[in-house]
C-alpha cells in the first residue's frame, strides 16, 4: 500500500490515541487485580530466631561465656558488641540473662534495644480479639534457653543463657 504523505500523518495520530487508550486500560486491569492478589509475608519471627542464633554464638563462643572479656559498655549495647551496625538493628529488642545453671540465679543481664516492643507484644498476647486486624503489626518473638559454661573471674561453672529477641514492624 502506497500512502501520501496525509495518510500517514493521520496514521500515526490515531495510533497514538489507540496506544494511550490500550496503556489506560491495561493500568485499570492491573490496578483491580493487585488488590485481590496483594499478600503479605510475615518474617519476623525467622529473623528473631536467627538474630538470637548470632547473639549466642557471639557471646558463648565455643560454648564458654566468659564475663571478664566483656567490656564495661557491653551490658546495654549487646548487639554493638557483637558487631552489628546501628542502622541494622535498630528494629531489635534482645535480652540475654546468663543464669547459675544449679540455682537459676542471674549472673549477669546483656540487652539492647528499645524494651517498650515487649509491652506491646503482651498486647498481642492478651487481648485477641481487639487485635486481629492489627495482627500484620505483632512483633516476630523467640525465647529460648541455652545451656553453656561461665568463666566468671576464674569461677567455671554450669550456666544457662536465657534468651529474648524481640523483632518490630518494619516502619
Amino acid at each position: 500500500m502506497i500512502f501520501g504523505k496525509k495518510a500517514v500523518i493521520g496514521e500515526g495520530i490515531i495510533m497514538i490515541y489507540r496506544l494511550l487508550l490500550i496503556s489506560f486500560i491495561a493500568f485499570i486491569i492491573l490496578g483491580v487485580s493487585s488488590i485481590f492478589y496483594s499478600h503479605y509475608i510475615d518474617v519476623r519471627d525467622v529473623e528473631a530466631q536467627i538474630m538470637a542464633r548470632e547473639v549466642v554464638d557471639c557471646i558463648s563462643p565455643k560454648g564458654t561465656v566468659d564475663l571478664d572479656s566483656f567490656p564495661e559498655e557491653f551490658e546495654k549495647n549487646l548487639l554493638i558488641f557483637c558487631g552489628f551496625e546501628d542502622f541494622e538493628v535498630y528494629r531489635f529488642y534482645v535480652r540475654a540473662k546468663i543464669l547459675r545453671g544449679d540455682s537459676g540465679e542471674a549472673v549477669e543481664t546483656l540487652t539492647y534495644g528499645d524494651s517498650g516492643v515487649q509491652w506491646v507484644k503482651s498486647i498481642f498476647e492478651k487481648n485477641i480479639k481487639a487485635v486481629e486486624k492489627l495482627r500484620k503489626y505483632e512483633p516476630g518473638i523467640f525465647r529460648e534457653s541455652y545451656p553453656t559454661f561461665v568463666n566468671d573471674s576464674g569461677d567455671k561453672f554450669e550456666g544457662v543463657i536465657g534468651l529474648e529477641v524481640l523483632v518490630n514492624n518494619e516502619f
